[in-house]
């Protein structure tokens, strides 16, 4: 009896054949390349690709830190950590300082692993900072976090926790007779209808 089964070209079985061969071999060589880039990089670089939740982007910044270099791309890397120093430094100032975990473990009365539970719930706020995060001291109050500031964080969504810190610690207008930051908003304990106002501008800001 005659089967109706397509028959497979061996020409096919050959192609896909070479083409896993192909992937094979870029697997191998990608791998050794990704070893090669994570042994060569830098604090920054590490806290970048583990903060990144695009996968292209943190294979695209891996190898920034691999020798050699052109002299432009080094010259142009060194701008960008001096840009980036800087503004960690000026968001710090701003945030009235920036403290480790074990520094806020100690002032919450807490465990260290407790800080990072209450960091990936949203309930604190901290920044990567090298190959560590720190804990913008404003958000603090009288040995707790501010009230409503869970909230706030929730408001951000997935927003970059550097531009969380900047919009934290930008004065802003329309909450009382003067300018003020959404962190001294929120020292002062706001009402329920101030909280919905901050609570729709930082939604509005991070969408």
């Amino acid at each position: 009896m005659a089967s109706n089964a397509p028959v497979e070209k061996s020409g096919s079985r050959s192609q896909r054949a070479a083409i896993d061969t192909l992937r094979h071999k870029a697997l191998e060589k990608l791998t050794l390349a990704i070893a090669k880039a994570v042994e060569s990089a830098s604090d920054d670089t590490l806290a970048d690709i583990i903060g990144s939740e695009d996968l292209r982007h943190a294979l695209v910044i891996a190898p920034r830190d691999i020798a050699p270099q052109a002299p432009a791309d080094i010259e142009a890397i060194r701008s960008a950590r001096e840009r980036t120093a800087q503004f960690r430094e000026e968001m710090a100032k701003r945030a009235g300082g920036m403290f480790d975990r074990a520094h806020i473990a100690a002032m919450l009365g807490v465990t260290p692993a407790a800080i990072e539970k209450q960091r990936q719930r949203r309930q604190i706020l901290g920044v990567p900072y090298g190959s560590e995060n720190r804990y913008p001291a404003a958000q603090f109050a009288r040995g707790e976090a501010l009230p409503h500031f869970k909230q706030v964080l929730e408001a951000f969504g997935d927003t970059n926790p550097w531009e969380q810190l900047m919009l934290l610690t930008t004065p802003l207008e329309g909450y009382g007779m003067e300018r003020e930051t959404p962190f001294e908003i929120l020292m002062r304990r706001p009402g329920s209808e101030t909280v919905q106002q901050l609570l729709s501008l930082v939604a509005g800001w991070a969408a």
